[in-house]
């Protein structure tokens, strides 16, 4: 038996020998068969853009890796361990992938940083603010009207819905809803009242669930619970197609999303008398039923800001950076905004009026988040919907003619409308929008962009004419625009003023 067993051995190792050498004999006949390399060909010099990212990734990369030790290697594996058994271990298999296709079996160095980035991202994830926590109300399985308190005066009003502020309803028997009327207190302050109630207006959709749904599904992309009945959402197709928002710090908090009764608010008759139904205003022309919103209570929109606090070049930086970040998020998503303007930011004022405000994006209704087409939306007819403001939409948009095949692709639209607001939040008029309007979206030229002021950092005027550029295909991408304008705003200043672009020294890094 031993005989045999050497020899199935002798036979197994010796045709391993074989093809060890005849594939190191192939290997040397195709390394003698490259021709002779000749001198490499110019390449173009990279760009002030390019060339700052490049060198920052360097730094960054050398950085954080100089500071993992091999115990801080050691626990990171003990918490893959923990993480491939109880929680999502989706980017740790992305890492072993990337090892695996490269062939060595070795995690490079921008392998492990982004393991330590994707730590980084974990963290914050976790840490949740406790005031939206308590606002969310997760514990309450249905939400309706009868959970809720209005303030006496609305916050806005639009052409579509109206929004009031609202708080969750106490164990108080005189608070009670009876007949339909929401109860209303006299203080409006919104310590008192933290939440905003958005009603949308009902002129078309029936009154039921499903109906209300198909009309207005798009303004709950960012809702992080919508109370509806499983069959009724199971009956709506669109649903099934509908993209789904997570929750961002530039992105509204909406909490909970449900269907209930129009109710009789004290003033809604001098407000909003035609979207009342008929039960409260013979003459109205609403349905009985309507689509509710629950979102945090924020101190205004951009626009009201801008005007009563003009922002500072600091402050417009970290506002422009803000909603940078929020494009790049709906981006990641695939979900297209298609009417960003002022008076669709939001400011929370949560450190005061000194400090600069944390935006967030919000009225979804005219959003692009299908997951069938994504960010490309057949356009067959011109009676397609492209989207909200005419004046900021993006050339390729705009310009977009319908045919049997043609398509209108939203990547690079938001950008551009961000890219307009730049203005507006250095003390300057939205060239393509408003009373200083002076450009056309469908006609203007790069070279006719005003220019924008001086106290804007020179890389961050480089990138807001870049981000108008009529091709979408020169524009940078908005992760690429949130990472510069964080650059400008955090990085030490002698990093954009060397005009050699000398990578920074670990030292200048710590």
């Amino acid at each position: 038996m031993s005989i045999r067993l050497a020899a199935v051995r002798l036979f197994k190792n010796g045709r391993q020998l074989v093809r060890h050498i005849h594939k190191s004999k192939i290997s040397s006949f195709n390394r003698a068969a490259e021709p002779f390399p000749g001198p490499p060909a110019p390449q173009p010099r990279p760009s002030l853009v390019q060339q700052v990212t490049q060198q920052a990734r360097r730094v960054v990369v050398d950085a954080v890796l100089s500071r993992v030790t091999h115990s801080v290697a050691a626990d990171l594996r003990r918490k893959v361990t923990r993480q491939l058994l109880f929680g999502d271990s989706r980017p740790f298999f992305a890492l072993v992938g990337v090892s695996l296709a490269s062939g060595t079996g070795i995690i490079t160095k921008d392998d492990q940083l982004e393991a330590v980035c994707w730590e980084i991202r974990d963290a914050v994830n976790r840490s949740k603010n406790l005031r939206s926590n308590q606002l969310f109300k997760e514990d309450l399985p249905e939400i309706g009207l009868a959970n809720l308190e209005f303030g006496p005066e609305p916050l806005a009003k639009g052409c579509s819905a109206v929004v009031y502020p609202a708080r969750w309803r106490n164990e108080n028997p005189e608070a009670s809803t009876s007949n339909g009327n929401a109860h209303v207190d006299s203080s409006n302050s919104i310590y008192e009242y933290p939440l905003a109630v958005k009603m949308m207006f009902n002129y078309d959709a029936e009154s039921n669930a499903s109906s209300i749904l198909h009309a207005m599904l798009r303004e709950t992309v960012p809702a992080w619970s919508r109370d509806f009945d499983v069959v009724q959402v199971l009956d709506y197709t669109a649903t099934g197609r509908l993209s789904s928002l997570s929750p961002h710090a530039n992105i509204v908090e909406m909490y909970r999303v449900f269907t209930d009764r129009i109710p009789d608010i004290p003033g809604a008759m001098d407000l909003y008398p035609d979207a009342l139904p008929a039960r409260i205003n013979p003459s109205g022309s609403g349905r009985n039923m309507s689509l509710f919103l629950i979102m945090k209570r924020y101190d205004g929109s951009l626009r009201d800001y801008i005007v009563k606090n003009p922002p500072s070049p600091r402050v417009g930086q970290l506002l422009f950076a803000q909603l940078l970040e929020a494009v790049a998020h709906m981006k990641m998503n695939n979900i297209a905004h298609r009417d960003l303007k002022s008076d669709n930011v939001l400011v929370d004022l949560v450190d005061g009026d000194d400090v600069c405000p944390v935006v967030a994006v919000s009225d979804f209704g005219c959003c692009l988040a299908d997951t069938d087409h994504g960010m490309n939306l057949p356009f067959s007819s011109p009676h397609v919907d492209r989207g909200g403001n005419a004046a900021l939409m993006a050339p390729e948009v705009a310009c977009a003619r319908p045919g049997p095949f043609s398509s209108i692709n939203y990547s690079q639209a938001d950008l551009w409308s961000v890219g307009t607001l730049a203005y507006e939040l250095f003390g300057m008029d939205n060239p393509f929008a408003g009373k200083g309007a002076t450009l056309y979206n469908r006609t203007y030229k790069e070279e006719d962009l005003p220019a924008l002021p001086d106290s804007m950092p020179a890389p961050l005027r480089a990138l807001v004419y870049a981000i108008l550029s009529r091709n979408p295909s020169k524009r940078p991408s908005p992760e690429l625009a949130a990472t510069i304008s964080q650059l400008v705003l955090w990085a030490p200043s002698e990093w954009l003023k060397s005009r050699e672009m000398r990578a920074p020294s670990s030292n200048e890094v710590r």
